[in-house]
């Protein structure tokens, strides 16, 4: 089934998607070797093949340099399949920002074999320390998504009294298998723990200083918008899954609705078609602002940022806030556990908790 699925999001098959959403899922959860997720030998092969995790690395590095619109269709789309899958892709992808703030040698090393993929975590705790000529860092960093199968870490700590970011090797940091949150559950979201861990200078790279220039210069992109452009189409494919399953509920209950319920029915189809209709209004709004955006940056333009901000918070915003509006409406059945709508709706809760959906 990976076949097929990456062929649909990669072909924005929304057929094949709607209709295979919920057996993917059972798929996806079978696919883990882990019970808070690691995905298999032949599920990675195959990222590794198709560069799913290399959508925003450069060709040079063994990426396929997708465009932002592109790269974020196809993270929406497997959101909408599960938002497991979803969530690992947008984190997953995330490396890619960081090539050009590295010296050329460690670029290679990093970030050119077939499984480069990068976990970890922008919260500046821990410390390190000159020890000769190595830095030793001690700390530990929570919700590194991805980190059962990352090849390296990245972290944020204090050297010489300042904030930098550093590069971690993973054959040196551990894993506190710690995930515990009511969705995405299959995303090793785990702490990780550097103790004693000694890297050289090259290691810690400044993000408020240039990057190496580049044909393809992600990592110049303001990295907050890039950060945007990967998590909304998660929020977006997470909403969609739950609204199909919403209006297949409103189809079987149709008919004693509107017998014994009928303000309940015209409600709930009053929600549905205002959603449906301004989803479409926002989503095309906010593809649009990334594809202006992203051309503009490529010209040495008008990134247009503002457009960007204000389009990624609105459609976030809507999804989440409709959501909630109308799952009190389904009754007692979607608080089932397993059930399709309260398995999207806690996984729409977990991630819409990642602080890029904030506006102060």
């Amino acid at each position: 089934m990976w076949k097929a699925a990456i062929e649909a999001i990669q072909n924005n098959d929304k057929d094949w998607i709607n209709n295979n959403h919920l057996a993917f899922r059972s798929f996806f959860r079978e696919e883990n070797t882990l019970e808070k997720g690691k995905l298999g030998k032949k599920a990675l092969d195959l990222h590794y093949k198709e560069r799913l995790f290399k959508m925003f690395i450069e060709n040079s590095l063994g990426g396929l340099e997708l465009d932002l619109k592109t790269g974020a269709k196809w993270i929406e789309n497997a959101s909408h399949l599960d938002g497991n899958w979803g969530w690992l892709l947008a984190i997953g992808v995330g490396g890619g920002y960081f090539t050009h703030y590295l010296e050329e040698d460690l670029r290679e090393s990093f970030f050119k074999p077939e499984n480069a993929l990068i976990a970890g975590s922008g919260k500046p705790v821990g410390k390190a320390e000159k020890e000769k000529d190595l830095w030793k860092v001690n700390g530990s960093w929570d919700y590194c998504s991805g980190s059962e199968q990352a090849s390296l870490f990245t972290a944020v700590t204090q050297k010489d009294g300042r904030i930098t970011a550093m590069v971690l090797p993973k054959d040196q940091v551990k894993i506190e298998r710690n995930w515990n949150a009511i969705g995405l559950k299959l995303t090793c979201s785990h702490r990780i723990i550097a103790e004693n861990v000694q890297i050289t200078e090259d290691h810690f790279f400044d993000l408020s200083q240039s990057p190496a220039s580049s044909e393809y210069p992600l990592s110049s992109y303001p990295f907050d918008l890039f950060a945007r452009v990967c998590f909304v189409p998660v929020v977006l494919g997470i909403s969609k899954s739950l609204w199909l399953e919403v209006q297949k509920i409103v189809d079987r209950k149709m008919n004693i609705w509107k017998q014994y319920q009928p303000e309940k029915y015209h409600k709930i189809q009053h929600l549905i078609s205002e959603f449906e209709k301004e989803l479409d209004k926002l989503s095309n709004a906010f593809y649009a602002a990334v594809e202006r955006s992203w051309k503009g940056h490529l010209n040495k333009r008008d990134a247009h940022i503002s457009a960007v901000q204000k389009y990624s918070l609105e459609l976030s915003h809507f999804c989440y806030n409709k959501t909630s509006r109308i799952v009190p409406l389904l009754g007692m059945e979607v608080m089932e556990l397993d059930h399709p709508v309260q398995v999207c709706w806690q996984d729409l809760q977990t991630a819409y908790q990642h602080m890029v959906f904030r506006d102060y």
